[in-house]
């Protein structure tokens, strides 16, 4: 009888007990669910869950991954309460808006979708960038706001990435205007992705900004700051 009644208890308290918001973090190019390690626990702390997924090659092998591919897994993660797209991941994560419908999305040094992505010449992706075991050198020159630790953390987990992807995005892949509540996360040194066009994208968003002054592309997932950023976009959704 105990046993019945401890049960009882269990299952009432599993109905009455909501289960924790889900927030869904997506990589960007070269990387993995591993970018998001220092946000993690601030989440956690907040009282969020985290999923943090690995994008993986498509059917036919990382030269013919698509961006079609990622966008489908991204798709197939779950519907999260927060969805957050970084770099690549910003485009992958403003494309999924539209069928997972979060009530917040957060860009992170986003890509820029078609429309807000300016014209540019450039010589094609190979179908893969090999970006794994590449020069260390290169590492430390796109984390300057990081330290000797992290890089070499990351240095040993970069990986290759889809061309076709990359040069999907560079083409302008057509997203919709989100519904969800946004807010954009701008590192002010960003070499990678311009901060001017990074505002325009928030604007055209209807986003919520956060600016860090002299932060790096990565700066706001892998810099000595990355917690603290972490913390602001936290104080961010609690302020709904």
């Amino acid at each position: 009888m105990r046993r019945l009644h401890a049960a009882l208890i269990v299952a009432l308290l599993a109905v009455a007990v909501p289960p924790a918001p889900l927030a869904v973090m997506v990589h960007g190019a070269g990387g993995g669910g591993w970018e998001y390690d220092f946000w993690r626990p601030v989440f956690e702390r907040a009282g969020y869950r985290v999923e943090t997924p690995d994008l993986a090659p498509g059917p036919h092998g990382l030269g013919k991954t698509t961006f079609a591919d990622y966008t489908n897994q991204v798709e197939s993660f779950g519907r999260p309460d927060v969805l957050i797209g970084a770099s690549m991941g910003g485009v992958l994560v403003l494309k999924a808006a539209a069928k997972l419908r979060p009530r917040c999305l957060v860009l992170v040094c986003s890509g820029l979708p078609a429309g807000i992505r300016p014209s540019e010449v450039a010589p094609p992706y190979p179908e893969v960038i090999r970006w794994k075991d590449g020069p260390y050198d290169d590492t430390v020159a796109s984390m300057p706001d990081s330290d000797e630790e992290t890089r070499r953390w990351a240095w040993s987990r970069w990986r290759d990435e889809s061309g076709a992807v990359l040069n999907e995005i560079r083409a302008g892949v057509s997203v919709t205007r989100p519904m969800a509540r946004t807010l954009s996360v701008i590192p002010l040194a960003d070499d990678t992705i311009s901060p001017v066009d990074q505002t325009k994208l928030a604007r055209w968003a209807k986003a919520d900004i956060l600016q860090f002054e002299g932060m790096s592309h990565v700066g706001p997932l892998l810099s000595t700051h990355a917690r603290d950023v972490a913390s602001r976009v936290v104080k961010w959704l609690k302020s709904d």
